[in-house]
């Protein structure tokens, strides 16, 4: 799911940097619905999430929180890392180069903001605030949810804690950030409310209940629904006319949009889930190989293709759209490859001390 999404969410940064571009085809202009892309990967996040501590629960008896946040930083911590070196220079010698300043108004800010998880407080106060680290802001999102969901389900879990109490704070959880969406909007300027936590979280939290529901009631009445083909149609189909529909009407996706668009996505990722073991149409369409392989560097590629695009932009500005996308195109999948198979991967595989450590040569006994 995330190797179909992530062209989306590469194509609406195209339009929004270069469809005003004297070359730019008019169909660059028309890819707003795309934009709620997002929406899918933070609702994919709580299930996945939710699902792996349950499931860890009901194997060991508990949740090693330690274990979780090493884990999260083995998959977070690796290409931000070696992205964020990369754009200090960049700034240096861009600035000093007399050309605009690649991490904006502020870029020492952005740049620290970015590595603790703040850049969406950043971008809610300052517009532009963490210049072409904007992808970043969804990075803040996650690991404030991560730095209160895991303790807070653990926390009810050792409780025992019956499924419908756990379903009840998620719901409650979901209209407070709602309720805070909606009286932001009304106060401050919607690019602004759009990076707030409170926002996005309803998304995530959909994606918490669904994981939840599917692990701690593994037989129950919601996984033999979501089993059903058209129940995952349904929900691609929602999905599609939500973001149609929603485009341009900001105050409705603050008031419940994006909720609605998150319920429809549960449908469609609950499906996979469900069917996970089995497999169905549905799931062997997206477990098409160009997908999963586009899908396991999709995070790299969401980090730096915004870099890409403005760079390019900014060292060959007379070159005409249509070349320009499909240079991009190539760094993006070059430079997202080389940040998991060469940074990414060593670390996961042997931690953040050894990863880069030669290893001696086995010698031959006999």
């Amino acid at each position: 799911m995330r190797g179909l999404s992530l062209p989306g969410t590469i194509l609406t940064h195209y339009a929004l940097f270069l469809q005003f571009r004297p070359s730019a085809p008019s169909w660059l202009r028309h890819t707003g619905p795309l934009a709620l892309n997002i929406q899918m990967f933070f609702v994919l996040s709580g299930a996945l999430i939710t699902s792996l501590l349950v499931a860890e629960h009901q194997r060991s008896g508990g949740v090693s929180l330690k274990s979780f946040y090493l884990r999260r930083s083995r998959r977070l911590g690796p290409a931000l890392v070696a992205v964020l070196p990369v754009m200090a220079v960049a700034e240096v010698l861009w600035t000093g180069a007399g050309a605009v300043s690649p991490l904006g108004s502020h870029p020492w800010l952005a740049l620290g903001a970015v590595a603790v998880f703040f850049g969406n407080w950043v971008l809610f106060a300052i517009s532009g605030g963490i210049g072409w680290l904007g992808p970043a802001w969804t990075l803040g999102i996650e690991e404030q949810f991560y730095l209160s969901w895991p303790i807070g389900l653990r926390a009810l879990l050792n409780r025992r804690a019956g499924r419908g109490a756990v379903l009840l704070v998620l719901a409650v959880a979901v209209v407070v950030g709602l309720a805070i969406s909606t009286i932001l909007y009304a106060h401050q300027r919607p690019s602004r409310v759009f990076y707030a936590t409170p926002t996005q979280l309803p998304s995530i939290l959909l994606g918490c209940a669904l994981g939840y529901e599917l692990t701690a009631n593994a037989e129950g009445m919601l996984r033999r629904l979501l089993r059903s083909r058209l129940v995952a149609v349904c929900g691609l189909a929602g999905m599609v006319v939500a973001s149609i529909k929603m485009v341009g009407h900001t105050g409705f996706m603050y008031r419940g949009g994006y909720v609605l668009y998150g319920g429809f996505a549960c449908l469609l990722i609950g499906h996979c889930l469900a069917v996970a073991e089995t497999g169905t149409f549905v799931s062997r369409v997206l477990g098409w190989k160009p997908f999963v392989v586009v899908g396991q560097i999709s995070y790299e590629a969401y980090l730096v293709h915004t870099i890409v695009i403005l760079a390019v932009a900014e060292i060959f500005p007379d070159m005409r759209v249509y070349p320009m996308m499909a240079l991009d195109t190539v760094l993006i999948a070059v430079s997202s490859a080389a940040f998991y198979y060469l940074v990414e991967q060593p670390i996961r595989r042997r931690g953040w001390r050894e990863a880069f450590k030669s290893r001696p040569e086995p010698t031959l006994t006999g």
